[in-house]
């Protein structure tokens, strides 16, 4: 079943942020294409396009931690709910009532000399 959300949506990013994020990508996608009509080695441009991502993931959380301490909007950082089911994340962490079936396991399987 759905339901609404409580939480304010983010506010949409401006231009200037989208161009600091995405530009990693536009350098990398030139290099990559003068490397392929130059016949250049593509080492290179593979180490371009993993600092691209790089680059968009650091830049993306400076954006919102500038947008966050100059305008106090905080809402990409309050977009996402926990679940209210913490089995399911007991059990992917391994961690609260799932720990103990896993001791168990491993000192079964010990006794049993598999």
């Amino acid at each position: 079943m759905t339901r609404t959300s409580q939480i304010p949506d983010a506010a949409r990013p401006t231009r200037r942020e989208r161009a600091i994020v995405l530009g990693g990508f536009a350098v990398a996608s030139l290099w990559t294409a003068v490397s392929a009509a130059f016949g250049a080695g593509m080492e290179t441009a593979v180490m371009l396009w993993l600092a691209a991502v790089g680059w968009a993931v650091l830049a993306s959380l400076v954006c919102a931690l500038q947008r966050g301490l100059r305008d106090g909007d905080w809402s990409a950082f309050r977009r996402c709910e926990l679940p209210e089911n913490n089995d399911a994340l007991d059990w992917s962490l391994k961690s609260g009532a799932y720990v103990d079936m896993a001791v168990a396991e491993e000192h079964e399987r010990l006794m049993r000399g598999d």
